[in-house]
Formats: C-alpha cells, sequence, structure tokens
C-alpha cells in the first residue's frame, strides 16, 4: 500500500512538473511590445495607445506604452527602459528622428525589432509612414475646397487665413510649412498669419485664438497641423462669450483628429460649428489595426526588414462625415477627388 501511495505521488508530481512546465514554456513565448508615443496630449494619441495595448493583448502579447511627452529626451529613456525590459519589439513614433539614432541602433543589436511610425528614423526594421507634407497638402486641398465654393464671389486672394502652427517637432515644422502654401491651393484665400504655438493642447488653441480676434477679427478660415488647437479654436468660437453666432463664413481645418471632433463635424453641417473638416491617416481603430499586423509581420518575418508601409489619407468633411461615424472609415473620397 505505501509502494503505491508513494508512486501515486511521484505520477502525480511528474504531470504536476509537466504542467507547469507548459505552462512556463508559454509564458516565455509569449511576446512583449512597448510604444513610446509622440505624446499623449490630445484624445486621438490617448485614444491610439490604449486601442494599440487593446489590440495587441487580444493576440496574446504583453503591451503597453510610454508617455513621449513631445521630447526627445523623454523618448529616449523610455526606449532605453525598453530595452533593459527585453522587449521583443518596440514602436516608435520619433518627435525627433535625428535624435534618436543611437537608442535605436543599440535596440536592434540588442536583438529588438524596431518600427518606425510616422516619423523615419535612420535605421528600422519596418517603417509606417504617412508622408507629411503630402497629409498637410490634402488638409490645405479640403480647406481650399469649402473656401472656394463658399466665396465663390469673392476677388481672387481676398479670403483671409491664419495657419496656427507648433513647431517643437520635426512633423509640425513640415506640415505648417505646406498650410503656408494655402494660395497655392485655393483662388480665394489670402494667407494672412502664423500663429506660432508652445504646444497642441486645447486650451492652447482656445487662449491663441482669443487673442488673434482682437487684432485679426476679420480672418474667416483657420488651419491647422494639430487637432488640439483646431478644437480650441472651434471652442472660442463656440463658447458662452463668443463674439461670434453666426458660423457660415468660417472654416477651421485640422490634422489627425477623432471621433470627438468628427462630432462636431457634423454639427458644422447644421451651422452649429465652424470645424469642417479633417484628414488623418486612418481611424483610431484603424491605425492600431495596422500597427498590429505591422508587430506581428515583423516579429514572424512576413514582412521583411526595411518594408515601408505607406498610409492612405482619410477626409472627414460634410459629405463624408455621417460614412465616417457610422463606420469608422472613409471609402467615397479619394486624394484623386481633389486633383
Amino acid at each position: 500500500m505505501m509502494k503505491r501511495t508513494v508512486a501515486m505521488l511521484i505520477a502525480a508530481g511528474m504531470t504536476a512538473t509537466a504542467l507547469f512546465g507548459t505552462t512556463a514554456a508559454y509564458a516565455e513565448e509569449k511576446k512583449s511590445v512597448g510604444f513610446v508615443t509622440f505624446g499623449l496630449g490630445g484624445d486621438f494619441f490617448q485614444n491610439l495607445a490604449d486601442t494599440f495595448v487593446e489590440k495587441m493583448n487580444e493576440e496574446g502579447w504583453d503591451a503597453q506604452y510610454a508617455d513621449g511627452e513631445f521630447n526627445p529626451t523623454t523618448q529616449i529613456e523610455a526606449m532605453e527602459n525598453y530595452v533593459a525590459m527585453g522587449m521583443d519589439e518596440i514602436v516608435l513614433w520619433s518627435v525627433a528622428p535625428e535624435a534618436m539614432d543611437t537608442v535605436v541602433a543599440d535596440a536592434r543589436k540588442a536583438g529588438v525589432k524596431v518600427i518606425a511610425f510616422v516619423a523615419p528614423t535612420s535605421e528600422y526594421d519596418t517603417l509606417m509612414v504617412a508622408d507629411n507634407a503630402e497629409l498637410a497638402d490634402s488638409c490645405a486641398k479640403l480647406a481650399a475646397k469649402w473656401i472656394d465654393e463658399t466665396f465663390a464671389d469673392a476677388e481672387d486672394h481676398s479670403v483671409p487665413v491664419a495657419v496656427f502652427s507648433c513647431r517643437t517637432a520635426e512633423t509640425g515644422v513640415i506640415q505648417a510649412d505646406e498650410l503656408l502654401k494655402i494660395e497655392e491651393f485655393s483662388d480665394k484665400a489670402k494667407f494672412e498669419i502664423e500663429v506660432e504655438c508652445p504646444d497642441e493642447d486645447l486650451n492652447t488653441g482656445l487662449s491663441k485664438m482669443e487673442n488673434l480676434y482682437i487684432t485679426n477679427p476679420d480672418i474667416k478660415v483657420f488651419l491647422s497641423a494639430h487637432n488640439g488647437l483646431g478644437l480650441g479654436i472651434n471652442s472660442y468660437f463656440t463658447g458662452i462669450s463668443s463674439p461670434v453666432k453666426d458660423y457660415s463664413d468660417l472654416g477651421i481645418f485640422t490634422i489627425n483628429g477623432d471621433i470627438a471632433a468628427a462630432e462636431i463635424i457634423k454639427k458644422s453641417v447644421d451651422g452649429e460649428a465652424p470645424l469642417r473638416g479633417m484628414v488623418l491617416t486612418g481611424s483610431v481603430d484603424e491605425t492600431a489595426n495596422e500597427l498590429r499586423d505591422a508587430i506581428i509581420g515583423t516579429q514572424d518575418g512576413t514582412i521583411e526588414e526595411g518594408t515601408v508601409i505607406n498610409a492612405k489619407t482619410t477626409f472627414v468633411f460634410a459629405d463624408t462625415v455621417d460614412e465616417y461615424l457610422e463606420t469608422g472609415a472613409v471609402t467615397t473620397v479619394t486624394d484623386a477627388d481633389f486633383e
């Protein structure tokens, strides 16, 4: 009886060891990925980071993100931390790509796959990119369509336009410079002033708009590469103390908005807001899906090293806002419609 009991205990122990070994092996196989964000100011950035984690967790990965704080030094520290943690992959949305060369190279030497997102670094395993100049041009084209239709009877280059910029990152510099060329896209637009902002925050946009209205109340159109600033401008005009109640000749156009921005664009159709349109490289959900596929493909080798994945532009304005709100995407209007 004693021998049988001992044999049973040994067998049970071997079974437990086998199960534990299987569990440990599974844990070892579980991949990890970190997303070094551009920053978390504004709903778009935060929603993208949260959705990224959700998508990767659903795939069985350990995923997390770090707030890049729109600061290269912060991003370098986050990269170094992820390498020290032994991440399998890192997604980097760089504020200043040239500042990241060493840390990206070190990560890859350590065996970490690096996906450069939006802003190309000098080296990477995979690059997911939108042409910043082209995206800003798309915003200008969308604004130009509205300007030329709304002010069809105005003299050429007589409709005043302001550009709200934030030049703290290379992307912002490139896109602001393109938006300043609005007269090249519209027969009626007249570039009047650039309003430089220290950050992309909604409150900054509101404050800067309040100051601008005091000195330049004649401006009709406002362009910004930054959703937060665009929402701030809209908040100024729709606030209780707004000096303007009729928005029919006011237009705000921005880049990289979200569902909340789309809801406001829908209100503009009924004359309840001046935010008329936005362009983006896909909804938060679409972008997170593209990130997920790129991460998995880069890890398993189905995406070859050095592959460049180009983003498409989504146009959200009066003609497409319902489609965007219903489906999270726009397929009925493309770049070709603005040629």
